[in-house]
This record gives C-alpha cells, structure tokens and sequence, in this order.
C-alpha cells in the first residue's frame, strides 16, 4: 500500500507531498527542520522516537545540541495550537523523546478527500502568502559592513527558488495567530508644501510603539511596514505581503500651527473599511492626538487599552521642536546611507534636539549613536573627542534616566569589556525582556550571546525578529550570519535568496554568499565571480590583493598563494579610499574568511591572531563584543578544532565563561576539569 501524502487529524492536514501543514484551513509557517520532525513522528502515530533518533533522523546529529531538537518542538506545538502542558497531539515522553497521538478517529482517513489549496508557485511578481481568512471565522557594520525525513536536504531545495536564477520575492513567515494582526504604515503628507514626511512617519511611529505595549495584538515591525511608504500599492497587496489582517493608513496636513489627521483601519482580506476617522488639532497637542489615535484603533480591533500606560518610550519630550528635530534625524539615520557629509546632518539635527531640550533621553542617545558612527573610520586623534563627549551624553543618560533600558543597553556593553560576561548577558536579557520584541531592545542580547558562542539561541531570535520584521534587511543580514555560524548552510542560501528581493545595502548578504560559494570546491566559477563582483567595488575592498584575487577566482591553490603572500606583505592600497581602510585591523580578520572558506585552518588561525592582536583592547583585555563575531563566522574548515583557535578562547575569556556558567559555546565541551575541545 503505498505510503499517505496526506494526514488529517480533526482541523490538522499534513500535506507530505507539499511540505504544508494547514490548521482551521490556514497555512502555518515552518522551518523545513521542523517540518521534518513533524512527519516523522506523524508518519509513525503511537511510536515513541527518542532524541537522538530524532536527530540522526532529521539533522544527521552533526554540530546540532539537543536544544535545537527542543526549538523546533516548540515551534510545531505554536503551529498545532497546543498548550505544551495539556497536548492533544504532540506529546513529551519524558527522559525519551516525543510521541505523536492522533485523535482515536482514523487519523488520514478521509485526509486524501481534503481540499487543500493550491500550492503557490515562487514568483517575483506574486508572493506566495496565506489564504486570506474567510469571512466570519547595524550587527555587521565592519563589513556592511524528505517526503520530508529521509533526505532532510529536500527541505532546503524547498525553500529555494524552483528556477535557480531568479530571486523569489520576499515572502513573510506566516505565524499561527489568534490575536488580531495589524500594521502601520507611514502617514502621507498632503501639506501644501510637502515637508511633512518626517512628521508623517513620527506619527504613525508612536502609534505603531504604543500598539506593541499591548500584548493582545500583533504588529509588523517599524522597518517591513515603512518599505512601503511612497509606494501607490493596494492595501489588500500590502498585507498579504506583511501576513497580517488589518492595516492602519493616514494622511497628515499641517498647516501654520494647525494640524489634520486622517486614519482609517481596513482589512486586508477584501478592503473593507472597520473604522476611519479625522482629527483636527493644534500641533502642540500632537502627543495627545497619538494616545487617542492607538486607543481609537485598538478599540476598533475591540482590544482594551485602557488597563495599558500609553507613554511614550522612556526619555522623551514634551517640547514640539525638539522632537520636530527628532523625527528628522530619524529619517536621515535610517536612510541607509553611511557617507561622512550624512553623518554630520545627522549629528547637527541631534545637536537641535537636544539644544531644544537638554533633557530629552532619546535625543541625547542619537546625539551619542551619530558622533560613534561619524567617528568610526577616523584615526585615533580625529575620533578620540567625538568618542569622548559620547560618553559625556551616555553619563547625562544616566542621571537623568538611570532606569532606561538606553542606560541598562551601554551598561551591559561595559560589562562585557570588564570581562563580567555572564553579568553582561543577563541585563541584556532584561532589555530585551522588558519591552516589545523590537530590533532595538533585542539587538544587544542577540550580540552578546553570538560572541559567547551561543548560536543557535541566536539564530531563534533572529528568526522571531523575522516574523516582526520580515521585510528588514539588517534583520536577514544578520540571520545570514547566524545560520553560517551555526553551519546551517541550506537555511543560509535560502535566506540570502528570500533578501534578494529586499530593500537595503546587498554588501553584507554578497559577502557571506562569497563565502558560502566558495567553501565549495566544485562551486560554479561564474556564481563565485558575480558574488565577487557585488561586493569588491566596496572601498576596504580597494586594494591590490582584492584586484588579484578577482583574476584567479577559478584556481584555488592561486587564491591560497595570494593569501599566503598576503601573510607576509604589506598590503598597500592604489587610492584614496584605501588610506584608511588599508590599515584596518578588519583586513587580516576577511583574509581569515577567505582562508577558511579555502579549507586551510592554519592560514586562518594565523590570520584570525592577527586581526586580533593588532586591537589596542585586545592587548587590555577590553575587547567589546563585536570582536568575538569573528571568533564564529569563519565555520568551513577545521579553524574551530584549531590549537591557535583555541588558544584565542582562552586569552579572550570565553573558556572561563563557559566552565563558570556551564553553558558551553555550540560545538564546544569540557574535557576533564581542566581542559576543552572544539569542533
């Protein structure tokens, strides 16, 4: 009898065939692991699999911890919509494994009579998305810096693009939700001058941050809903795109002191209107108008509010002007632009803000973000007062914020400098814990628990940012990093494909897909040299050995014989872009990549030292945290099980943080009381 494409287990269809699982007729997002662990256990109803069956079966057992096998249990009982202490389906045998029970009514019976909908073709004109519902029911700033069990690989084809050269279209990762889904989106201007865009996504900014106090809704991210400003595209198309229900739009016109604010709220199943309403206000009362406006909205989703404080974040002004100044240099900030001439913009409009209001927190911290950013490529003498009355800000943060989560954020990185690790992650925790899942409370945690070696924790973040913010690219940028860190290489390829079709700087994803490429020794010359091309013309990139590098991409003992002269010679560059760059401690850190990527571990090892010990705070043992990532995304050779690898955990701290804590890096074990080993 041939083997079931089709298992359904009351409102539960398993489609082996099209690797979907669908609950109450809704597709539910999964990982292809997950996917995976799913069939298996479904495939055989009643058996008990233990872990490690589980994980041969579906990973290989090959750098994995039985953490990841717990993740995707997790993440199969948020699709199923089971509470993990009373499962109906999925079921924890405990000290074993996991047992899949099915209703006592023959599970699949009628499965194969089940109208599923049509499997979506990838397309970069239409995205493939959920069934709408029925009616009634910067990490990276130095480089920007099968059926589903026995071939486990075919859960990554399936991610890819059926035709290998085109890029699918962004697609959202579709969350089984209850909550009502929304997103805002900036509001547009219509003064009659057309100067108002900042004030527009101000607006609709604060909206979007009070909303996400609450926890029985769900929101799409400040960066996926504002890629669409400026775009004339239907709102139906809009949230498909961002997998949620409803949308928030509006327009503001100011005029003179004199404001006018209209919203509506509409589904975004069929377009219809739930609520729309206008707002005529004078300016100064703006902070009022936007409590109103969340209460209005959420009141219209029928989620109460009113048990809720609708501040705004920690640290802000009830001056007009200074926060005018603010939203400006929000919208320069996250323009994508790094130039030195942007970057002075953005510290003259910080400087306004905080000259407007010297108390305004959130002021001072962009003040205090734009001078590090401006100061970054300079020497030591040009940036060493840019960096000093940094800290001065982040010293007046403290006194006049001591709880904020901006002073607990600088406080955790300093802890970590100190070499206090453990202390360093647990308050990034608490950042991160106290407040909406957003980028910027969860950046500092994620950073530090990737330098101390936790990765696969890392990459389960970075994938629920992706659910927040599936349209961001720093949020797929970094996950690239994660997954090669965590040599999942498959998920990596099919997430540097899903960024294709986003908007943003492609330095980052070109870089790691470089790498990936050429790790393979029968790696397509011309894929290699196209990665190549996107991101050489980057200015660190302007150097001689890069030139060469590029016209012996299809010999890999040249390419080795280049790095290893590239050892020993000084590297010189041909312009001007490459004065600063060409003594970046960061080029014998990529040359480290490459050789890694080549297969030679001693090469790399020395090349890590290098990049390393060049740093003065490597010398003090100060080293911050963004120093470790390096530690973790060169995962192609032998680098980690390498005597000098080793050696560079020790000197750096991260052995003694792992025996004190117990919580060993990923790939990494004590071996005795003494002693540890990687691989």
């Amino acid at each position: 009898m041939p083997a079931p494409t089709r298992l359904a287990f009351d409102d539960v269809v398993l489609d082996l065939t099209g690797q979907r699982l669908l609950r109450g007729g809704v597709e539910q997002a999964l990982e292809p692991k997950a996917f995976a662990v799913l069939a298996l256990l479904a495939g055989s109803p009643g058996q008990v699999f233990g872990r490690d069956e589980i994980l041969d079966a579906v990973w290989g057992h090959q750098h994995v911890t039985p953490g990841v096998l717990s993740r995707s249990v997790n993440l199969l009982r948020q699709a199923l919509g089971e509470d993990a202490h009373h499962p109906r389906l999925l079921r924890t045998v405990h000290g074993v494994g996991y047992r899949f029970d099915p209703p006592s009514a023959a599970p699949g019976a009628e499965a194969a009579t089940i109208d599923l909908p049509a499997l979506d073709e990838p397309s970069i004109h239409s995205p493939p998305v959920a069934p709408a519902p029925q009616p009634g029911g910067r990490r990276w700033l130095w480089l920007a810096a099968t059926a589903a069990i026995a071939l486990p690989v075919a859960f990554a084809i399936a991610w890819l693009p059926q035709n290998p050269g085109e890029a699918t279209q962004a697609k959202p990762p579709v969350v089984a939700e209850t909550r009502p889904s929304i997103a805002v989106l900036p509001f547009v201007d219509l003064s009659p001058t057309r100067d108002q865009a900042y004030l527009g996504d101000g607006l609709a900014e604060e909206i979007l941050n009070q909303l996400a106090q609450v926890p029985a809704l769900r929101l799409v991210g400040r960066t996926s809903s504002f890629s669409f400003k400026g775009k004339n595209e239907d709102l139906r198309s809009i949230g498909r795109k961002l997998g949620v229900a409803n949308l928030l739009e509006g327009s503001v016109r100011k005029d003179g002191d004199q404001l006018r604010i209209s919203t509506q709220l509409v589904r975004t199943d069929d377009g219809t209107q739930l609520w729309a309403k206008t707002y005529a206000r004078e300016l100064r009362d703006v902070f009022a108008l936007q409590d109103e406006i969340a209460r209005d909205v959420a009141q219209a989703l029928s989620v109460k509010l009113d048990a809720m404080t609708l501040n705004r974040a920690h640290g802000g002004t009830a001056n007009i002007d200074a926060y005018d100044r603010y939203l400006r240099w929000r919208q320069l900030f996250f323009s994508d632009r790094s130039d030195a001439e942007h970057l002075r913009q953005c510290v003259r409009m910080a400087r306004e803000a905080v000259a407007l209001d010297p108390r305004f927190v959130l002021g001072l911290d962009a003040l205090a973000i734009s001078l590090r950013e401006l100061a970054d490529p300079m020497d030591d003498t040009q940036a060493g007062p840019l960096l000093a009355e940094a800290e001065r800000l982040y010293a007046r943060i403290a006194e006049l914020a001591p709880d904020s989560w901006i002073v607990k954020r600088e406080r955790a990185y300093g802890l970590w400098r100190e070499g206090r690790r453990a202390e360093a992650i647990a308050l990034a925790k608490e950042v991160m814990g106290n407040g909406p899942l957003i980028y910027e409370r969860s950046f500092p945690y994620m950073s530090l628990i990737f330098a101390a070696g936790h990765l696969d924790e890392t990459v389960a973040l970075d994938e629920q940012l992706r659910v927040v913010e599936p349209l961001s690219m720093i949020v797929s940028r970094n996950l690239q990093f994660d997954y090669i860190a965590a040599r999942r290489y498959p998920e990596a390829e099919a997430e540097y494909r899903r960024s294709l079709a986003l908007e943003g700087s492609r330095f980052g994803p070109a870089y790691v897909a470089f790498m990936r490429t050429l790790a393979k020794e029968d790696t397509d010359p011309e894929k290699l040299r196209e990665l190549y091309r996107q991101f050489q013309q980057h200015p660190a990139y302007d150097l001689p050995f890069f030139h060469s590098l590029g016209a012996v991409l299809h010999d890999r003992d040249a390419m080795l014989a280049l790095l290893r002269k590239a050892a020993v010679d000084p590297i010189r560059g041909t312009s001007s872009a490459c004065v600063s760059a060409c003594s970046d401690p960061s080029l014998p850190l990529i040359q480290a990549n490459l050789a890694d990527a080549l297969g030679d571990a001693d090469l790399a090892a020395a090349a890590l030292r290098k990049g390393l010990e060049d740093r003065k705070e490597f010398r003090d043992a100060s080293l911050p945290y963004g120093a470790y990532f390096q530690l973790w995304i060169s995962p192609y050779s032998s680098l980690r099980a390498h005597p000098g690898f080793k050696q560079l955990l020790i000197e750096m701290g991260l052995a003694d943080y792992w025996r004190q804590t117990g919580k060993w890096g990923d790939g990494c074990e004590p071996v005795g009381a003494d002693d540890f080993q990687c691989r």
